[in-house]
């Protein structure tokens, strides 16, 4: 029989909403097959960890270290959502020589756009328009796509999955949600629970049709509420430490997700004398837990070191970073206020089901970078 494989990204998907949520099916694949809850990698954003799942290695390999990079030499924010900045071969490129075709289905053109390398079917439910791959008018298969800032959108790109499991050669699919669910709400919310009880539905439903499916499910992060945010580009001048340019790992297209505010921030110095001054006025700003020259934090968090500032700094549980409106460069945020970016949402539930995994290999999966192994390939 040919494998069949559903590789699932779920955004923003933390453990506390597993273990909250009306999830029978998810819950039963965790009981038969293989579940253990691993790390993140930080920064605990999407296009970080999204990459390290699709390409099975950490940001130091893959070279993908936030949502965004500065340009030092336009001197721009830039978004890193370009798949000539992937610096391995993602999982479709290494399953086709296999004989492997692959989909790659997600919620965000962001992704579409960073991992499409060897993915012969795409399509992004943001912007079903420019799918690619397979003869399907998919708005007139599945109706218009629901906003993007909405629980349903999950939904019915989980029904284009089963479209192409179905009636396409795809034999391989990377399914990509979106986390405005649980930005918006704890797992104990209303929003919440009816995205997951939904999804798992869907689950539900896939698994009936496609009862040896293999499947591997994990999140790129967790999500908590935070309190308080600085714009580091004001306050460490106010404080007698002026810097280059400091810029939110968060940053992205969809700002009512999180405003671009997140628990990590990369600084540029202006003088590589600078450092300790620098370094001195963020340790003394109330909830930021680590500062971390170039190498340190290359090392600490896996990541390449030719793609982050001279300093990264991290936040504590409740802080975050990013511009905000207030000129003395912070603001204390709404209660609903949720977001990741820190080492408090670096952490994520794994699953596999349908492929043995044995107990060195189980020891092995620390990471949900580690989550493709068992495939093979």
């Amino acid at each position: 029989m040919e494998r069949k494989i559903l590789v699932v990204m779920l955004d923003g998907f933390d453990p506390a909403y597993l273990e909250a949520s009306d999830m029978p099916n998810t819950k039963r694949l965790a009981a038969e097959g293989f579940a253990k809850t691993v790390r993140g990698v930080m920064p605990s954003v999407t296009n970080v960890n999204n990459t390290g799942i699709c390409c099975g290695v950490s940001p130091a390999e893959h070279g993908i270290t936030g949502n965004s990079y500065f340009d030092l030499e336009t001197r721009e924010e830039r978004y890193m959502d370009q798949a000539s900045m992937v610096l391995t071969p993602t999982l479709f490129q290494r399953a086709a020589p296999h004989g492997f075709t692959s989909a790659l289905l997600t919620a965000k053109r962001k992704t579409q756009s960073l991992l499409c390398a060897g993915a012969d079917i795409r399509l992004a439910a943001e912007a079903p328009e420019t799918a690619v791959g397979a003869d399907i008018d998919w708005v007139d298969r599945l109706g218009p796509a629901p906003h993007i800032y909405s629980a349903d959108i999950n939904h019915w790109l989980f029904r284009a999955v089963r479209v192409v499991l179905n009636e396409t050669p795809a034999r391989l699919v990377y399914f990509h949600t979106t986390d405005y669910p649980m930005h918006m709400e704890p797992p104990s919310g209303e929003l919440s629970r009816f995205h997951l009880s939904r999804w798992d539905e869907l689950l539900g439903e896939l698994l009936d049709e496609h009862p040896d499916l293999e499947v591997y499910l994990s999140a790129d992060h967790g999500m908590n509420f935070k309190s308080r945010c600085y714009d580091l580009n004001t306050v460490l001048p106010a404080r007698g430490a002026d810097i280059f340019f400091a810029m939110s790992a968060e940053r992205d297209p969809y700002l009512r997700h999180h405003r671009n505010f997140g628990g990590t921030a990369f600084l540029w110095l202006r003088e590589p004398g600078d450092l300790e001054r620098v370094a001195d006025a963020c340790r003394s700003l109330p909830g930021v837990a680590g500062v971390h020259d170039r190498l340190r934090a290359a090392e600490e968090f896996l990541l390449h070191p030719d793609r982050i500032g001279d300093l990264v700094v991290t936040g504590d549980i409740d802080t975050v970073f990013g511009p905000v409106d207030d000129p003395a460069g912070e603001e204390e945020l709404p209660a609903e206020f949720r977001t990741h970016g820190g080492v408090a949402e670096a952490i994520a539930p794994l699953i596999i089901y349908n492929r043995p995994v044995d107990a060195a290999t189980g020891r092995e999966i620390e990471y949900n970078f580690h989550l493709t192994r068992p495939i093979g390939f």
